[in-house]
């Protein structure tokens, strides 16, 4: 479960010029804005992420009345990216005294359950739904890269001198495409399959996936391939274009583009070499393969700060002007994270 709201400590306090009741408070490497007074640098709070649903039965959230809305049969606030003295907000932080029911807290602790909060998705068009089968296959992880703001302890262990590969992140929706080898211990009956972002799909009439799926050859090449190596793999990438988030590509028709392999006998994802292999394995079995844009490898310096990175996710996309932003991945495959466009965040705020 991702943890989207956490007890956190204040980093830095900056005042905002021309305002006299609120100042930017930093947050590990998220900015907010909170009351001038409220925090002093060091103190805990509640910080609760981008895309947190909170709701509006908790009279602690009634500030949030005019964002109130009715999503999946709930009525909250959606805690989003917005600009308050021409300065950005990126997510919310409130004082650990309001939250009685948090018993010795420490920083990073999670309290997402505690607090009932959700993560808020935007509705599933009909050609994305389809038949569910049941929940993603355990064996395989989901797509969901962590943020660079909330790995600004990580840097020197995790990124520093390390080498990165740099793609553009796509707007669309998340799909994978899996096969499990008779040989593997995680084999099932149901081995072969398509899947959301949180859903394993029947193939039927209508299905965008599922029609990519099949029309990309993507099934039958992965299956020819696993059953010639004996390997047990998913591909997983991004659905976009026409009817998926707005189309930012302006893509005619919808198309699959693959960003990472899933190893399911390793339990890990495939590193860069191993990765190209299977993708051009994948094309030699009859597969139309696209993979997510390349911006190169980049190897981060000591030093490197989380505003650095940030500054990186702006720029073009695979057709569009500007992009959603930039995921880098380790070369071995053992690490990824993505740092987010500001400015795409403030475009599709209401999305």
């Amino acid at each position: 479960m991702r943890v989207l709201a956490s007890v956190r400590h204040v980093r830095n306090i900056q005042p905002i010029e021309g305002a006299d009741l609120i100042v930017k408070t930093q947050v590990d490497g998220w900015q907010c804005i909170t009351k001038k007074g409220e925090f002093n640098v060091g103190d805990f709070g509640v910080y609760f992420e981008i895309d947190s649903f909170v709701n509006a039965s908790d009279s602690r959230f009634s500030f949030l009345s005019k964002q109130f809305m009715n999503w999946e049969g709930k009525f909250g606030a959606r805690i989003r990216t917005i600009k308050l003295k021409g300065q950005i907000a990126q997510g919310l932080m409130l004082p650990i005294s309001l939250f009685g029911e948090i018993q010795e807290p420490f920083d990073g602790m999670d309290v997402t359950k505690l607090l009932g909060v959700e993560k808020w998705e935007p509705p599933i068009p009909a050609q994305l739904a389809g038949d569910v089968v049941g929940g993603v296959p355990t064996f395989i992880r989901k797509t969901d890269e962590e943020r660079i703001q909330n790995l600004i302890d990580k840097i020197s262990t995790h990124i520093d001198e390390q080498i990165f590969e740099q793609t553009v992140k796509l707007d669309g929706t998340s799909m994978t495409v899996f096969y499990v080898n008779k040989s593997s211990n995680y084999f099932t009956p149901n081995n072969t399959g398509v899947c959301g972002r949180n859903w394993q799909l029947r193939e039927s009439v209508g299905n965008s996936l599922w029609h990519v799926a099949k029309r990309n050859n993507l099934i039958d090449a992965l299956c020819n391939f696993c059953e010639k190596e004996g390997r047990s793999l998913a591909i997983q990438g991004e659905l976009i274009g026409e009817g998926i988030q707005g189309n930012n590509e302006c893509l005619k028709g919808q198309d699959f583009y693959l960003f990472k392999i899933w190893d399911i006998e390793q339990q890990k994802f495939a590193n860069n070499e191993d990765f190209k292999y299977v993708v051009n394995a994948l094309k030699d079995c009859g597969a139309t393969m696209h993979c997510v844009p390349s911006l190169g490898k980049i190897t981060f310096k000591p030093g490197t700060t989380v505003e650095s990175i940030l500054a990186m996710a702006d720029g073009p996309s695979l057709f569009a002007k500007n992009r959603e932003g930039i995921v880098f991945q380790r070369v071995d495959g053992e690490f990824s994270f993505k740092a987010i466009s500001n400015w795409y965040l403030e475009k599709n705020q209401n999305r």
